[in-house]
């Protein structure tokens, strides 16, 4: 059997990013879009969101409609005080190792709450059968969140300092049951050194998954980039930072930060409610904004009729 799954806390004072948190009804909507759409991609699949907390109607009985169980898992490991940014995050390294511990799954993958499932995780399945995979963010070393992960690892590892860490994302984290094991064990030691020394993480779940993906490669323990499977798609106005590949080569989901969260994921919301599906494939990326995936014919034109003069 593979699981879905997606974590969610209601924490009071916890902070879900660096800056105001933007609800939790906003957050109840994209859950119902991010679990049903993955449901209905995956109908064999086993389903679930993690949570400290039952959901509220309607939200309850959307997901229940749809094929989605909801189990109640208490934030009690992987925390930090409430005050740290993206404090709320690290729930999701919670809900994993509850999971780990409570379910049985031959494969897993947990997905953030603001993602869209276009297509089947067939290859993603494959795969997680070879490595833990993780979304490995396009930061060079020194843009400053991956510098700062960097950072913490030398805070860790003093004598091996500096080091340069690949950044890895926490929107996704699939792989066997037996392969998860051994990962989550090493956040757990990342966790336990980061107490000990009083390292605090400043960017969230993201630091204790680079470090412990960086010491799983360093020990034979092999973790892959999941970017065939899911990408960041950033669609606002200010940062606006997208590609092709959601239908060339496509990926299997579209994860919507930021905007995304009040915006596409909040209609997709309104049309499953009101419809009880999904717009099709071509509605969703208009819905987003994506560009269309072919050069501009005029552009392309000219360079061709440029490229054809003689020298």
């Amino acid at each position: 059997m593979n699981l879905i799954f997606s974590a969610f806390a209601a924490m009071d004072g916890f902070r879900e990013n660096a800056d105001a948190n933007r609800g939790r009804e906003v957050y109840y909507r994209c859950i119902v879009v991010t679990l049903v759409s993955a449901k209905q991609q995956n109908p064999d699949c086993e389903v679930a969101l993690v949570t400290n907390d039952p959901l509220p109607a309607p939200f309850d009985k959307q997901l229940a409609r749809a094929g989605v169980s909801i189990h109640i898992c208490p934030f009690d490991r992987f925390r930090f005080a409430a005050d740290l940014p993206w404090s709320l995050a690290f729930y999701k390294l919670c809900a994993m190792d509850w999971v780990l511990k409570n379910l049985t799954f031959d494969h897993c993958v947990l997905l953030d709450t603001d993602t869209y499932t276009q297509y089947p995780f067939t290859d993603l399945w494959r795969e997680a059968n070879e490595a833990v995979l993780l979304y490995q963010v396009p930061h060079p070393a020194s843009q400053p969140m991956a510098a700062a992960i960097s950072g913490c690892c030398d805070a860790l590892d003093p004598d091996g300092a500096p080091h340069v860490l690949t950044h890895f994302g926490g929107e996704l984290i699939a792989g066997s049951a037996p392969r998860l094991r051994n990962f989550m064990e090493l956040c757990r030691t990342v966790y336990e050194e980061m107490q000990a020394r009083s390292v605090l993480p400043q960017d969230g779940d993201e630091v204790i998954l680079c470090i412990a993906a960086w010491r799983a490669l360093r020990s034979g323990h092999p973790v892959r980039a999941a970017n065939a499977y899911i990408w960041r798609y950033w669609l606002g106005a200010r940062h606006y930072f997208v590609s092709t590949n959601y239908c060339l080569v496509p990926i299997c989901v579209l994860h919507l930060p930021g905007s995304g969260k009040d915006r596409q994921l909040k209609l997709l919301y309104r049309h499953y409610t009101k419809r009880g599906c999904f717009p099709d494939r071509k509605a969703v990326w208009r819905l987003c904004g994506l560009p269309t995936a072919h050069p501009p014919l005029f552009r392309t034109l000219w360079v061709r009729l440029q490229a054809a003069l003689p020298d």
